[in-house]
């Protein structure tokens, strides 16, 4: 070979040694857990995603798919789901029904517990601060859909069955994603204003619909609207009990993904 060459071979050799020295030079990246079956869990701590597509799987409502993930080092019990959900042509009402509720869960989850509840079960009587933090994202097209804690109360602290109440607090929410039920009025509660809703069915629901939409709360009370259902209106015993708190994003349809980026609860 001549000496070009020879010099052009080993400076191949030389650029590549340090492309690869560069790279092993590079911190590694946190491992990213991903969930795609449906009722699927990825656990840190006390909270763990829920890949819920209770619309789709238990009605049949709705196409598509959807999947959980976070970075397992992450630090701010961030989370994201991504999704692509459209409706059912075969279902003739399909745009009024959920197809899926990609949540944060922490306490009871329909017969499920993890092992660490975060402080719940709580009785309401007990009067504690349940205190939380969320700031989000959604960033989808054909997005219909919402934001919302979702909170299941009970006589027991581990129902067998469905609970009898459930209280849903939306920060935000599209056209047609918004509560069924009777208007009840207005209330100031958090230091926002909230519309009321109630429905009675096969289990009680009361709705507060935040006035002024947000993607972000700061050590935000959930005491207050327990307080309210419980003690200014007397529509929820005292004596019942907190299991589950959810905050999450129900879908009815949309392509793109929920992402949190930070989020907390603390029972005191």
């Amino acid at each position: 070979k001549s000496a070009a060459s020879i010099r052009w071979v080993l400076a191949g050799l030389v650029t590549a040694h340090l492309a690869l020295s560069a790279l092993l030079a590079q911190p590694a990246h946190a491992a990213w857990q991903s969930n795609c079956n449906t009722w699927g869990k990825i656990f840190f701590g006390k909270y763990y995603a829920h890949n819920s597509k209770w619309g789709n799987t238990n009605n049949g409502w709705g196409q598509g798919w959807q999947c959980v993930g976070r970075e397992s080092t992450n630090t701010s019990n961030a989370w994201k789901a991504d999704f692509d959900w459209w409706n059912n042509p075969n279902i003739s009402d399909d745009e009024w029904h959920i197809k899926a509720f990609p949540s944060c869960v922490v306490g009871w989850q329909w017969g499920y517990a993890n092992s660490d509840r975060g402080g719940l079960p709580v009785q309401l009587s007990a009067n504690k601060n349940v205190t939380t933090s969320w700031n989000y994202s959604i960033n989808a097209s054909n997005w219909k859909g919402n934001a919302i804690y979702d909170l299941w109360l009970d006589w027991s602290q581990n129902p067998g069955g469905h609970p009898t109440d459930e209280i849903m607090i939306f920060l935000n929410y599209s056209s047609g994603a918004a509560p069924t039920g009777g208007y009840q009025g207005t209330a100031y509660l958090a230091g926002a204003n909230w519309n009321v809703y109630k429905s009675n069915g096969s289990w009680q629901i009361i709705s507060f619909v935040r006035q002024s939409q947000t993607n972000s709360v700061s050590n935000m009370n959930i005491r207050d609207f327990l307080n309210y259902a419980s003690q200014t209106k007397n529509w929820i015993s005292r004596s019942k009990y907190l299991i589950s708190v959810q905050a999450g994003h129900e879908i009815w349809r949309g392509k793109g993904n929920t992402q949190t980026n930070s989020y907390s609860l603390f029972v005191s």
